[in-house]
């Protein structure tokens, strides 16, 4: 009876030891994950570098394909032209971004539709480059058209034509001016389709 009795006096001071290990292992892994957290839910300091545009903290990237891109330009322009007796479209295609309408040429009412490459400006804007026209069996020369579509056309005050260059400038910091959101163009993949805006939150 006295051997049972010192058998189970030591199983208990046993399972007493395990006990309380097993608290103290529980308590170190509390505190431990307690540091861990804290360090990782802690504000961390940014490195100098990172703060070179005021912007960057509220910027993020948009990419678009070409049926989006599509999307929008014929959005923006059934508004922008509402109103406006001279309709005109642009269509961005697999090689070429494509402005199409009419002009007249010796009183004559013809349609036409002028290829451009476009490219991203080191300030975010877009240039189209003209290099093609084409208009019916006409042979006229591009800075003519494009000099009558300057001239008679409503074009959006963010779109300069210069025609003597060939070239259409798609001015986003000027679109973005007045408007709550800016945009600027990081990407032109005219290949495979793919064009990355990135659109900026002002901070107040």
């Amino acid at each position: 009876m006295k051997e049972h009795r010192q058998t189970h006096k030591n199983s208990l001071h046993s399972f007493n030891g395990w006990k309380w290990a097993f608290i103290v292992l529980v308590v170190l892994l509390v505190l431990g994950t307690g540091v861990v957290l804290n360090r990782a839910t802690a504000p961390q300091p940014l490195p100098e570098t990172s703060r070179l545009a005021k912007t960057s903290d509220t910027s993020f990237s948009v990419v678009l394909n070409q049926d989006q891109v599509n999307a929008l330009s014929s959005n923006y322009l059934s508004h922008f032209l509402k109103d406006q007796k001279i309709k005109y479209h642009f269509l961005v295609g697999n090689k070429y971004a494509t402005l199409t309408g009419d002009t007249k040429f010796l009183g004559t009412k013809v349609r036409f539709a002028i290829n451009f490459i476009p490219e991203r400006t080191s300030n975010g804007n877009v240039l189209l480059t003209a290099k093609g026209l084409s208009v019916g069996r006409l042979n006229i020369p591009i800075k003519f058209v494009m000099g009558y579509i300057a001239n008679n056309y409503n074009i959006p005050k963010w779109v300069s034509i210069n025609p003597k260059k060939k070239t259409v400038l798609l001015d986003l910091n000027r679109y973005s001016q007045h408007r709550q959101l800016k945009y600027s163009a990081q990407e032109i993949n005219m290949a495979k389709g793919q064009f990355r805006f990135l659109i900026t939150v002002p901070s107040k």
